[in-house]
C-alpha cells in the first residue's frame, strides 16, 4: 500500500499544490477584504463625524448672524466702572424721594475679565417707614444698574426700621 500512496501522490500532486494555493489565495484575499472594510468603515464613520460637525458649524454661523445686532445691546446693559460713581447719588436719591435716612459706602472690588464682569461691592444703611423700605428695595431692584443683594438686614426702631444692604454692583 505504501507504493500506492507515493504513486497515487504523484499523480495527484499537482491538483494538491494548486488547491493549497487556491487556498491561500482566498485567505489572504479574505485578509484583505477584511482590512479593506474595517479601513472603509473608519473614513465612513470619521467622514459622517466631519460631516456633522460642518453642519453643526453652519447652523452656529446662522445663528450668529441673527444674535449679532443684540451684541452692543448685552453691552450697554453693564455701564463702564466711571459710571458707578453716580451709583450711591442714585440710592440716595431713591432713598430722599421714599423719605428715608440714608448712608453708603463702596467695598472690595474686582476688575472685569474677558469671561466674567467686574464689580463693586457696597453697603447701604436705610432707615425709615416699612412702606419706604420696601419702595426703597423695589427701586433697587428695578434701577438701571445690574446689581446682586446678598444680604439685608432689618430691625425695628423705634416706629420705623433701620435696614443694612449688602450687595455688589457689576460693571463692565
Amino acid at each position: 500500500m505504501n507504493k500506492f500512496y507515493k504513486n497515487l501522490f504523484r499523480r495527484n500532486a499537482l491538483y494538491i499544490f494548486g488547491i493549497l494555493a487556491l487556498v491561500g489565495l482566498v485567505l489572504f484575499i479574505y485578509r484583505d477584504i477584511q482590512s479593506s472594510v474595517l479601513t472603509i468603515t473608519q473614513k465612513n464613520n470619521t467622514l459622517a463625524t466631519r460631516s456633522n460637525s460642518l453642519s453643526s458649524l453652519a447652523i452656529l454661523r446662522g445663528e450668529f448672524e441673527k444674535a449679532k445686532p443684540y451684541f452692543s445691546l448685552l453691552e450697554n446693559i453693564l455701564p463702564p466702572r466711571d459710571q458707578l460713581l453716580s451709583f450711591s447719588k442714585e440710592l440716595e436719591g431713591i432713598a430722599k424721594k421714599n423719605n428715608l435716612e440714608f448712608g453708603f459706602t463702596f467695598g472690595e472690588e474686582r476688575l472685569a475679565t474677558p469671561v466674567e464682569p467686574g464689580y463693586i461691592a457696597f453697603r447701604a444703611t436705610v432707615t425709615g417707614t416699612y412702606a419706604g423700605l420696601a419702595n426703597f428695595l423695589r427701586a433697587l431692584e428695578t434701577g438701571r444698574y445690574f446689581i446682586d443683594v446678598s444680604t439685608v438686614d432689618s430691625i425695628k426702631k423705634g416706629d420705623g426700621f433701620s435696614s443694612i444692604i449688602n450687595g455688589r454692583v457689576f460693571f463692565r
